[in-house]
């Protein structure tokens, strides 16, 4: 799995499609936090009544029997709310969610076809971005928020292991495979779930749920050691409403997105305290607009024409490290572990310059409460001059003066509750400074800095089911 659901600990644990022999495992989920070792699982210990329910109701011997037979099914949903009592354009709400479905079949199991697995997913999304309603600015504060609702398709793809080599083909998102970790989802804040800020908004690398041709490959130097690499084809045009994820066409895209990544990774089973390191670089051959410019090397705002499309190719390198530094005596998994992130565009001037977060996820809280988390994060947008004065132009043009900052600086802490197996509530305060104003383009002064509080509903069925 990749930018799914964490499958071992909120701690720096190997993710299979991280390319830890001996891999055999890439299956995509849709983007659920579960940080927690094998949260809930059926044979896990759990109260007497709920590990009961689990081991006999019908619809979790279902799934289970499916399981063995080779058919892996996943249904999820996930909710988020937030408000803003204080700061923004105006107070506001907003709700959303999604519904996600996946199927994990296991060709070994049901025709023979050795280390071949089938993965398909799709999800129904829905709500209202309290973001661009009520504070104006680009980050959602809602990562189950997006802006073209509905059903799609969101991964239909077929790999192969061969030995230390993965192969995976078919179409697919890049965020499900690169520059991702258990860590990422923990929060709701769009900083950092289902990817850290920057390679959608400045390269526009696909994310779940957008996806595309891809072909990847992974390989495993050692147990710690892999590198990958990835090609997609670059189509904006399937991200559009009414598509779906059900336009298979191919080689209509504008650009090739290539994605390159090395990471290095331990587990609890390797050293007391695991960590993870990853460094990659996105490429995009479509050069994406200028912030800016138009045709003419004018002011588009001034000049009211489209800004214009560059040559060259969109780059970004990023870099990310999970690094567990204490950890609870004896066999126990209660620790304490700190992260960070950083993007920075190194080809076509984008949205963004760079972006950096960091912060930590401690597991274990409370007296029995072995698996709810706290997470606390800060990160910082770093706006580039194009972007900032495209922005100015857009204020003057409605009558105020001056620019917005460059930098938009956003904070959350959260605490994850466990509330059964495959139930996660997590309240959360996150705070913006600096909101940008893309999505308030009439705006004649600054938008107030924002204090929002946040509330947000995982449920896994086939956990709860004991699938």
């Amino acid at each position: 799995r990749a930018i799914t659901a964490p499958t071992d600990a909120a701690v720096p644990t190997p993710d299979p499609d991280d390319g830890v022999a001996p891999s055999k495992r890439d299956a995509r989920h849709p983007p659920v936090f579960y940080p927690n070792t094998k949260q809930g699982t059926a044979d896990e210990p759990a109260p007497s009544g709920i590990a009961r329910f689990q081991r006999d109701n019908p619809i979790g011997k279902e799934l289970r029997g499916l399981k063995a037979a080779g058919v892996d099914l996943v249904f999820d949903f996930v909710g988020n709310f937030a408000a803003n009592p204080i700061g923004g354009i105006r107070q506001g709400s907003a709700e959303s969610h999604w519904v996600s479905t996946a199927a994990d079949i296991d060709l070994e199991k049901l025709i023979g076809l050795s280390d071949t697995k089938i993965h398909i997913q799709g999800a129904w999304f829905s709500g209202d971005s309290l973001g661009r309603d009520s504070i104006g600015n680009s980050i959602s504060f809602q990562q189950t928020w997006r802006p073209v609702a509905g059903p799609r398709l969101t991964q239909f793809n077929i790999e192969h292991d061969f030995g230390k080599l993965n192969i995976l083909v078919g179409r697919a998102a890049v965020n499900s495979y690169f520059n991702n970790s258990p860590f990422n989802c923990v929060f709701m804040s769009n900083t950092s779930c289902l990817t850290a800020y920057g390679g959608i908004s400045d390269i526009g690398i696909t994310a779940f749920p957008n996806s595309s041709w891809t072909a990847k490959a992974r390989y495993a130097i050692d147990k710690r050691w892999y590198v990958q690499t990835g090609v997609f084809e670059y189509d904006n045009n399937l991200n559009l409403k009414g598509k779906g994820g059900l336009d298979f066409s191919l080689g209509k895209g504008t650009g090739v997105l290539i994605a390159n990544e090395v990471g290095y990774q331990t587990t609890f089973a390797d050293e007391r305290l695991p960590r993870r390191y990853k460094a990659g670089v996105y490429i995009n051959t479509d050069g994406g607009q200028s912030p800016y410019y138009d045709r003419n090397g004018a002011s588009a705002v001034v000049s009211g024409l489209p800004r214009v499309a560059q040559e060259g190719n969109r780059v970004g390198l990023y870099a990310m490290a999970d690094q567990t530094i204490q950890r609870a005596a004896g066999k126990s998994t209660r620790n304490l572990a700190l992260f960070g992130r950083v993007f920075y565009n190194v080809g076509n001037v984008a949205q963004l310059d760079w972006f950096a977060s960091a912060g930590f996820v401690k597991t274990g809280t409370f007296k029995h409460r072995d698996v709810d988390t706290i997470g606390f994060l800060v990160s910082n947008t770093h706006f580039s001059n194009q972007q900032i004065n495209y922005l100015r132009d857009l204020r003057a043009k409605a009558g105020g003066t001056g620019s917005p900052k460059s930098n938009e600086i956003i904070g959350e802490i959260n605490y994850g509750f466990a509330a059964m197996p495959g139930v996660r509530i997590l309240p959360n305060i996150q705070y913006v400074i600096n909101p940008d104003p893309i999505f308030a383009p009439t705006r004649k002064t600054d938008i107030p800095s924002a204090i929002v509080l946040g509330l947000r509903l995982d449920v896994r069925f086939a956990q709860v089911f004991g699938g």
